[in-house]
């Protein structure tokens, strides 16, 4: 690209010796490169004479193309670095609801303001539904439930605590915990985020029966059903956190989690950008359920 830029310089000041001594080339170099450049394009670029430096027709006609190639040559430049350096690109992310309605936005903000050419391309779904994004790599990474992964690399984010929610003015709404063999065949709401069935089967084996009246995706939904007194639910914190519905919830004993965290074919492929944001994120939900969101970000 040299010979090209070199051409230009010349164009531009109408004289080898002044191109050669901004440039810092020697003229016996200039003349090399512009020799070199006539024979790659098969076409005279300029006329020496005593009156000067003149540029021939055909000169004149692929200034504009050489320019344009000199730039294009820059911006792929500056695209490689960027993407290197994990300053741009797509993030594509595959997740579930109730992370994506409660402290992803936060987290989201305070790292576009720091990158902001790093886009964000979201899948939502059930748990299975995001393993299958990631495994045909239509996301680059999913966060889900991990404790039942093993096609993936993963990492842990956090263990979120499940609650037992019930109405205001439920006879349960005072205790400070509650065991979840007392109440089984009581009405219960179970929220599907895509694993209901690999719970209640845990569940199942440890004796403890469910009496499900309502399946619902929704988490608000299922809120809003408890305010009205249809049933008690088993949620996740994140699902609680938001709401404004008139509840009250109440922690299992012993208790019970769900294990929060990120899946991956093989991190080593992650782009640059997408490793910025998994850094931010787990810094971020080390202090779950209340996300950690720095002022500044370092983009070193």
């Amino acid at each position: 690209m040299n010979k090209y830029q070199t051409f230009l310089k010349i164009v531009e000041l109408g004289s080898f010796t002044d191109a050669a001594r901004e440039l810092n080339y020697s003229q016996s170099a200039i003349s090399h490169m512009i020799h070199s450049l006539e024979e790659e394009l098969g076409i005279p670029l300029f006329i020496r004479s005593k009156s000067g430096l003149q540029m021939t027709y055909e000169c004149t006609q692929v200034i504009p193309l050489i320019r344009e190639m000199v730039q294009t040559e820059k911006n792929l430049s500056q695209k490689c670095r960027s993407l290197r350096d994990g300053k741009s690109g797509v993030v594509r992310i595959a997740t579930f609801a109730t992370l994506t309605g409660s402290i992803l936005p936060s987290v989201l903000k305070s790292f576009h303001a720091a990158w902001p050419n790093i886009n964000f391309d979201f899948k939502q779904g059930y748990y299975r539904e995001i393993e299958n994004w990631v495994s045909k790599d239509v996301s680059d990474f999913g966060i889900t439930n991990i404790s039942d992964i093993r096609d993936f690399q993963t990492k842990l984010l956090f263990k979120e605590p499940l609650r037992l929610v019930v109405p205001s003015d439920d006879p349960l709404a005072n205790e400070k915990s509650v065991d979840l063999r007392a109440i089984q065949d009581h009405p219960f709401i179970v929220l599907n985020e895509g694993d209901e069935k690999d719970f209640l089967n845990t569940l199942e084996s440890q004796g403890i029966s469910l009496n499900i009246q309502f399946r619902l995706a929704d988490d608000n939904s299922i809120l809003n059903m408890i305010e009205q007194g249809l049933g008690y639910a088993i949620l996740p914190e994140l699902a609680i956190l938001a709401s404004r519905a008139d509840f009250r919830e109440i922690p299992f004993e012993p208790a019970i989690h769900r294990t929060v965290g990120i899946i991956y074919k093989n991190k080593d492929a992650l782009s640059s950008a997408s490793l910025h944001f998994l850094d931010h994120l787990s810094k971020c939900t080390e202090n779950f359920p209340h996300p950690f969101i720095p002022e500044t970000l370092d983009q070193r």
